[in-house]
């Protein structure tokens, strides 16, 4: 076993979410959390290929949870103060809840705050050591403008979600990078 096949992929913006349908308890997450859940959503037939109980999760959230700890704070000015609901999304992990929830994968998971350029190798290290059989690496870009302000960057809102399998004799290795497709 030398490589992994990338079996889906899916990259979305804050404007599919107008389009998505997550349920009526989606309302509640935070945006990173929406955008990466919205990304492996159309990745989820591909997991009854592999037990749910042995794949792993990868997240990488380029700016943390930073754009959530903002909205936070501003709730400290209203009355009641800040959202007890919100205050679980101050955490970049947040989203890899939701997808484990959601689409009933108890694998491990990890989460990073950067760049997405270890999350397939992650991915492979996980797979090869034999602690999970595929894995789903999302990469989640969130700066809304008011912590682009804070950061002094431009404001993105995207994701990324690819599921990776070990290869089977025959298939290439798909993808180096998750970057390229956003």
């Amino acid at each position: 076993m030398h490589n992994l096949v990338v079996t889906a992929a899916s990259p979305v913006t804050e404007a599919d979410l107008s389009s998505s349908r997550l349920g009526p308890r989606s309302s509640r997450l935070d945006l990173a959390s929406r955008l990466a859940l919205l990304a492996v959503e159309s990745l989820a037939s591909k997991f009854d290929t592999v037990p749910r109980d042995r794949i792993a999760i990868c997240l990488a959230a380029r700016a943390g949870s930073l754009s959530t700890d903002v909205e936070y704070w501003k709730g400290r000015t209203l009355v009641g103060g800040p959202s007890p609901t919100l205050f679980a999304y101050t955490l970049p992990s947040g989203a890899i809840g939701e997808i484990a929830i959601r689409h009933r994968l108890t694998g491990p998971n990890l989460c990073f705050v950067g760049g997405d350029a270890e999350l397939l190798a992650e991915a492979r290290d996980l797979i090869y050591r034999g602690e999970a059989e595929g894995c789903v690496c999302i990469s989640c870009n969130i700066v809304t403008p008011e912590a682009a302000a804070l950061i002094q960057e431009l404001p993105v809102t995207r994701a990324c979600a690819v599921f990776v399998t070990a290869a089977v004799r025959g298939h290439p290795l798909l993808v180096t990078t998750m970057s390229a497709p956003l």
